[in-house]
């Protein structure tokens, strides 16, 4: 990769003292993968460079070993069966894609303090890496021409490749703020004024790394098949008809050039061989592809081998110039004096450079604009003199024409700091207008791009990679989530884009740009919502901790609701201890989503109320809370509110199955933590004993009354004309009978005994049944005089007419007030029952209130 303008790669040992990294490179850029064996980044301290250190450069661009790389690769490679068996599936690289979600998740939670967020970005470029190296095998397999995921997985991870150049040279330029600012060069070096210039201002070194970032992503796309041979003569077929013209196989169909220098075609209007045209036109694409690319001294070897040694040569003159037997200070000023401290002789260095560089870059001008030239040679020549009209015409995608406008804003910038700062005692030949009237700012390049002639490359500007990557450009980070935040929200967007964008702004947010916090909770929650889809419990624990306190409880108590299995929501408390969540906030808040959820409403008319699958599902989210002892309380609040609701809509039957959820000993660890307990505590405790009197009333009663619905049947009579052996059998049913409704009798008086007990412990509840509770007005005003019922029909169906009519006292008097909680027809209806049972008692010789008459 070359700084078009600027510097030769045999002239730059060092852009900076403070890294060894190089401005460019004649046959290996920034991100080029090596040939040698790859290195992996171990660096602590962030490098001021134009670009990367070797070492990081090596671990970013090649594909590392990783577990599944390798694996999933052996397994291709060795089981033809399983290989086979992928390929046949509809799209058979989904499962390396979708690996991607755990592997992201895996680079983010082997996170260290040891381990920066730049190796963090590395890392995930590796898995996109190592994804795309599946995918592009299998695809190798089937008749596909285009993969999409092929094509949205180079651009994440070439935009992880942004970020990480991009930051690494931000975060290092933060971390010298405090150091003294660069000087402003005044000299003879074009060289050293360059340098400086990269050192002292951010925004054309950046813009050096983007020329650098997109010519490693050219490289990586670049069909590296040999298109020539090994060494021949330029325009071998011309020269050959014209050395042998009656010996040749194939003439030319035309008439041809009788002259071989380079500029024979244009001044005698004559072509070349056939063969040599078309040869022609591929050599200029391939030289200029090799430009493209980063790799100059490829294009010039390419040239040489090829018999074109001139064309290797125009692209010499563009390196800066630079006397290293010239010794200055770095900081001079223009009207100081030229004077330099001369060398020893013996230690005299070559010159480096063109002196006369100005000259040729006038010329090379001319040369692009030259209608009668290839457009690819043109556009080669016009790289290294910042003539982006010539460029752009050859540049189809958006990448490529980033790169022309980025190469001629270098360039531009640069000459105007050479001919500011640089002396030359001849003075430098005038540029043509045009050259200058190329000035753009960044902004500007985007915006040319967004409005290009060229409708692939419009299209192409609107694809949200692209405008990702230009935000990251701009440096407008805000910019950015807040346009992430907008994408997020839609539900066009795929689940796979999500996961990129979320790491996206986890990193930003890592490094202190997270500013519009907003914007980064809702991608990261927009994220978790699709990982709560697809079921990955692990990783939404993970990534609801990275979220504000607040919305972690609510968003994983959303994901947690429909889990039934017992070892699954263990799994899942465990992985919410892991990442830092609040378990106890989480398993309650659980429990009230649950219970929140909307009541299925029976059908008009249908008496039963039956249990519903959501009566289910809150009656089983009682069980989050019972994991934890110290939650014993909150089981209580919130059972108490379930039993609370179901006895309202008249489910008693649901409300037993919630109450039998409580542990047995939860009242006495409650007291047990605390040796006062408030009265907001002992008013909990409260209702959980109104609800266990009521319930276990509820069910003594549904016990006598089955027992008194099972009363023996009496065996049926006999006929007159019964035979003896009949009679004795039906004796002994009738004698069978009477122990049998006997023994009914026994029973029946004992569950009635039991159901008064339990219908009273609810009407004489100490201070009121449920009383003090929050709403309670209603469900006193259904539960007492349903009981009360109930307790009358016990007692008067077992005969004990006596405790039926005190029954009246209880209700009357002013201690426990229960008159207050009935209507005047229910109490019309209960004075019935009352008076019945005083008839009762008075037709068995005894007076309304059950006392014996006396004569």
């Amino acid at each position: 990769m070359d700084l078009s303008v600027t510097l030769a790669p045999h002239e730059i040992e060092y852009l900076m003292t403070e890294s060894p990294a190089r401005v460019s490179s004649p046959s290996r850029g920034l991100l080029l993968r090596p040939m040698e064996k790859p290195l992996k980044i171990r660096a602590n301290k962030l490098n001021l460079s134009v670009t990367l250190a070797p070492s990081e450069m090596d671990y970013l661009m090649t594909d590392s070993p990783s577990f599944y790389n390798q694996t999933m690769s052996d397994i291709m490679n060795s089981d033809k069966t399983l290989a086979g068996g992928i390929i046949q599936q509809e799209n058979p690289w989904k499962t390396a894609v979708d690996s991607l979600y755990v592997e992201y998740f895996e680079v983010l939670q082997g996170q260290t303090e040891s381990r920066d967020a730049l190796e963090m970005l590395s890392e995930l470029a590796r898995c996109c890496s190592d994804a795309l190296k599946i995918v592009r095998s299998l695809k190798s397999k089937v008749a596909i021409k285009t993969v999409d995921e092929e094509l949205w997985l180079e651009k994440e991870r070439d935009t992880w490749r942004l970020l990480y150049i991009l930051f690494q040279d931000r975060l290092a330029v933060q971390s010298m703020m405090d150091e003294d600012a660069q000087i402003q060069y005044f000299g003879k070096s074009e060289k050293t004024c360059v340098e400086n210039l990269f050192k002292r201002e951010n925004l054309i070194r950046e813009c050096q790394l983007v020329i650098d970032w997109l010519e490693a992503e050219a490289c990586e796309k670049d069909d590296s098949v040999l298109h020539f041979s090994d060494s021949t003569v330029g325009w071998e077929n011309t020269l050959h008809q014209l050395q042998s013209a009656e010996t040749i196989a194939f003439g030319s169909s035309r008439p041809i050039v009788d002259k071989l220098d380079p500029d024979a075609p244009h001044y005698q209007k004559k072509p070349l061989h056939d063969i040599d045209m078309d040869d022609e036109k591929r050599l200029n694409y391939r030289i200029f592809q090799e430009i493209r690319c980063g790799k100059l001294g490829e294009a010039q070897k390419l040239a040489r081998q090829c018999g074109h040694s001139w064309r290797a040569a125009i692209f010499e003159g563009w390196h800066l110039f630079h006397d290293p037997n010239i010794k200055e200070d770095i900081a001079r000023s223009p009207d100081m004096d030229n004077s330099y401290q001369e060398m020893d002789s013996n230690e005299l260095k070559d010159i480096e450079g063109n002196s006369n560089r100005d000259l040729w870059k006038v010329m090379a001008l001319r040369y692009s604009i030259q209608e009668w030239i290839s457009p690819y040679e043109r556009a080669a020549v016009g790289v290294f003199c910042g003539n982006v009209n010539a460029i752009l015409p050859v540049c189809n995608r958006w990448e490529d024409n980033l790169w022309a406008y980025m190469k001629s804003l270098v360039d531009i910038r640069v000459e105007s700091e050479i001919r500011d700062c640089c002396t030359k005692d001849s003075g430098y030949l005038p540029l043509p207008e045009e050259y200058w009237l190329q000035r753009m700012s960044l902004h500007e390049v985007f915006t040319k791009l967004e409005s290009s002639k060229n409708k692939a490359v419009r299209d192409e500007a609107k694809e949200h990679e692209h405008l990702i990557q230009k935000y990251i450009i701009l440096d407008e980070i805000q910019a950015l989530l807040k346009e992430l935040a907008d994408w997020s929200q839609s539900a066009d967007i795929s689940t796979h884009f999500l996961r990129f964008t979320a790491h996206v702004v986890l990193f930003l947010d890592q490094i202190g740009q997270g500013h519009k916090r907003d914007c980064v909770e809702t991608v990261v929650k927009s994220y978790i919502k699709r990982l709560m889809d697809m079921n990955e419990t692990q990783l939404v624990a993970y990534y609801v901790s990275k979220l504000n306190t607040s919305n972690q409880v609510h968003l994983y108590a959303q994901h947690l609701e429909n889990i039934i299995e017992l070892q699954e929501r263990q799994l899942a408390l465990e992985y919410a201890e892991q990442c830092g969540l609040d378990v106890l906030a989480i398993a309650k808040q659980i429990v009230v989503n649950t219970r929140s959820k909307p009541e299925h409403v029976d059908e008009a008319g249908n008496l039963q109320k039956k249990i519903t699958e959501t009566d289910e599902l809150v009656i089983s989210a009682i069980d989050w809370l019972v994991f934890f002892e110290n939650q014993r309380l909150d089981v209580l609040i919130q059972t108490n509110a379930i039993i609370f609701k179901f006895l309202l809509l008249g489910k008693l039957d649901a409300a037993q199955l919630a109450f039998n959820k409580i542990p047995s000993d939860a009242i006495r660890q409650v007291t047990a933590e605390v040796e006062d307990t408030s009265e907001e505590t002992n008013q909990i405790i409260k209702e959980h004993l109104s609800y266990k009197v009521y319930l276990e009333a509820y069910e003594a009663f549904n016990e006598w009354f089955k027992q008194m619905k099972n009363q023996p049947e009496a065996p049926e009579d006999l006929p007159e004309n019964t035979q003896f052996s009949q009679k004795v059998a039906y004796e002994h049913r009738l004698s069978q009978h009477k122990v049998e409704v006997e023994r009914w009798k026994l029973t029946n008086k004992h569950l009635a005994i039991t159901a008064n007990k339990q219908l009273y412990n609810v009407l004489l509840f100490p201070d009121g049944w449920l009383n003090g509770a929050k709403d309670c007005y209603h469900l006193r005003k259904t539960v007492l005089p349903e009981v009360t019922f109930l307790l009358c029909s016990v007692l008067s169906e077992s005969e004990m007419y006596e405790e039926c009519v005190q029954l009246a006292d209880i209700i009357a008097s002013e201690k426990h007030c229960l008159y207050k909680e009935f209507t005047e027809e229910q109490l019309s209806d209960l004075l019935t029952k009352i008076a019945e049972a005083a008839v009762a008692l008075t037709e068995a010789s005894k007076d309304p209130w059950g006392n014996e008459i006396t004569a």
